[in-house]
């Protein structure tokens, strides 16, 4: 106990450990004990996963082509759904680990609902286990052209997730599951005061906007009854359908009205030009759409042009909001920096930064390039392909995954500007020795 104390270890109690919560200096969430059994429930799903996964790849390496694709509309938007919690996981690992309370970028009412990471790695592993069960029997009774048995697979599945979120009972943080929906119906109605939470999960959503349009197609055969038929049904759920642009459209269209009702409740400006930002991506999906109603001919004369110069735009405009406003790193609009080559200059950083600097300038690239995975689709070859269509899905949920680490930086600078109650939210600048002995003494991520 005298050597704990020494140090500078012993832990707070009482009164003085609610108190350094509450004022931010200490993460609820951080070094919490896992519960008796932890290790052998991960060591359970790793086997469980290792062989649905077997099963499933040898199943739809012997299925049909109609069944192959069957099964990909179904579960590759799942799929997609799933890597984003888990990559949340990840995120939320990174800050109980780091002592970033990322939690008080949300407000006091809705800081109540967030799960600790290992919570979080719960629900992600049982709703995994939903989706991975359900398509493994899939392709396997598939390949044993069992269709009857096969179709019963994704109303199930997706029923199950339904009562996942929506189950009233009181399971599986019944009391986050349900702040959950309700933030998602502020998401979809959003004529409201619009929280942190709701701006964090619009945006997220709009990085899903894919995926939400495939489950929308899912969804859709589900309902019309052809199950394991989906040409059947090519003018009310495939590709000519227009469920599938509007499914792509609602995610921007949301963002967009959170965006004016910030600036009709604050009047700052920069909101305009973010609602701008999400206007540009209007055109993009419109003029997509039409290469299903109009003629080869057209398309390439007329409508494929526009379409291009569409999707440049809102790349553009999207990467420059990016590092201009959300993470605050004046790459365009700041005449600072070393000059590299030309007119080129090397990004000046903020000066309270948490990260190495040499993460930064990977985001700021990789970004700029994960902005641009739109043009596999210049490639037919690659935009009829599910493996390469799901790989770019991908790709973009983990460019939001690395969006979101500078961008809850950037949340904590301006608490900490304005609350300076809540103590060092954000680690100082490094001296100048450090910065020249390549930046030694920065936090490492």
């Amino acid at each position: 106990m005298e050597l704990s104390k020494a140090v500078g270890l012993e832990r707070p109690k009482g009164h003085q450990l609610a108190e350094k919560i509450a004022s931010g200096s200490i993460n609820p969430h951080a070094n919490a004990r896992p519960p008796p059994g932890y290790t052998a429930q991960k060591i359970a799903f790793l086997v469980w996963l290792i062989i649905c996964t077997y099963i499933t790849l040898s199943s739809l390496a012997t299925t049909s082509n109609d069944q192959y694709e069957v099964f990909h509309i179904y579960y590759q938007p799942l799929f997609v759904l799933v890597a984003m919690l888990w990559l949340w996981c990840v995120n939320v690992r990174y800050f109980e680990a780091h002592n970033l309370r990322y939690d008080l970028c949300f407000s006091a009412h809705d800081q109540r609902y967030l799960l600790s990471c290992r919570q979080l790695l719960q629900v992600t592993a049982l709703g995994t286990v939903i989706v991975g069960s359900s398509a493994t029997l899939f392709a396997w009774h598939g390949s044993r052209h069992e269709l009857a048995a096969a179709s019963l697979h994704p109303p199930v599945m997706y029923c199950l997730l339904v009562a996942l979120v929506l189950l009233p009972a009181n399971v599986a943080y019944k009391e986050t599951r349900l702040f959950f929906s309700t933030t998602m119906f502020r998401v979809a109605t959003p004529f409201r005061e619009v929280s942190w939470a709701d701006f964090l999960l619009a945006d997220v959503v709009t990085s899903l906007a894919k995926a939400l349009s495939d489950t929308e197609r899912a969804i859709c055969l589900l309902i019309s009854g052809t199950i394991m038929q989906p040409h059947d049904s090519d003018q009310v759920c495939g590709n000519a359908s227009w469920l599938i642009p509007l499914g792509l459209s609602l995610p921007y269209a949301w963002r967009l009205l959170q965006c004016l009702r910030v600036y009709t409740d604050t009047g700052a400006r920069p909101q305009l030009f973010n609602a701008l930002k999400y206007s540009t991506a209007f055109p993009v999906i419109l003029l997509s759409s039409l290469k299903y109603q109009v003629t080869p001919n057209q398309w390439d004369a007329y409508y494929k042009p526009l379409w291009l110069a569409s999707a440049f735009l809102n790349s553009a405009y999207s990467y420059f909001w990016d590092l201009e406003r959300d993470w605050e790193i004046k790459a365009f609009t700041s005449r600072q920096g070393e000059p590299l080559m030309g007119c080129v200059r090397k990004p000046p950083l903020p000066n309270k930064i948490s990260y190495w600097p040499g993460f930064y300038y990977y985001l700021m690239a990789s970004n700029l390039i994960l902005r641009l995975s739109w043009t596999y689709k210049l490639s037919p070859h690659l935009r009829h392909n599910h493996a390469t269509v799901m790989g770019f899905t991908l790709l973009e949920v983990i460019r939001r995954f690395q969006w979101m680490f500078v961008r809850v930086e950037v949340e904590l600078r301006k608490i900490q500007a304005h609350k300076p109650e809540h103590g060092q939210l954000v680690p100082p600048p490094p001296p100048p020795a450090a910065e020249k002995e390549d930046d030694e003494n920065t936090f490492l991520i």
